[in-house]
């Protein structure tokens, strides 16, 4: 689990300052259960605006299986670095002028953002669905050390 404090001022839910380390600390909580400052002095974000070359894409499936299937394939592939499967999505939505109510997964698919118009296209070619739904939108800001992973585990465009 990752948690981030950034930029003096910052403020919780009920108002109160954060206080903050030289500006900026990031905190890590190690599987063990374990919490350790990471330096202060290095830049811990990309600045949000400048773009980071990677994207994030959502994608709908229908039940666990093709959830793993799909989710494998696209890291096999090299089309994603990593792929969340997020269970529990309610989904409502018009199809061929029916209202329909389906219980989905989610996939949120980490990947470069050259990449994304092939992995929609080979979303389309391995989804079960005749129209799936997979939107991407860039990452603005996150930590360098992952976003550098993110593009050396995926293909190169």
């Amino acid at each position: 689990i990752f948690s981030c404090c950034l930029a003096p001022g910052a403020v919780n839910a009920n108002g109160s300052a954060i206080p903050t380390v030289s500006g900026a600390y990031f905190r890590h909580r190690s599987r063990s259960g374990l919490n350790r400052v990471l330096g202060s002095s290095r830049t811990l974000m990309s600045a949000a605006g400048e773009g980071t070359g990677v994207s994030v894409c959502y994608i709908t499936v229908p039940n666990a299986e093709e959830a793993d299937k799909l989710a494998g394939k696209l890291v096999e592939s090299k089309l994603a670095a990593c792929v969340n499967v997020i269970p529990g999505v309610q989904s409502v939505y018009t199809w061929q002028g029916k209202v329909e109510k389906d219980n989905e997964l989610l996939l949120m698919v980490k990947t470069r953002t050259e990449l994304t118009d092939k992995l929609s296209i080979f979303v389309k070619q391995h989804h079960p669905y005749d129209v799936p739904e997979v939107i991407c939108t860039g990452i603005t800001a996150g930590l360098p050390e992952y976003l550098d992973w993110v593009k050396e585990t995926t293909a190169d465009p």
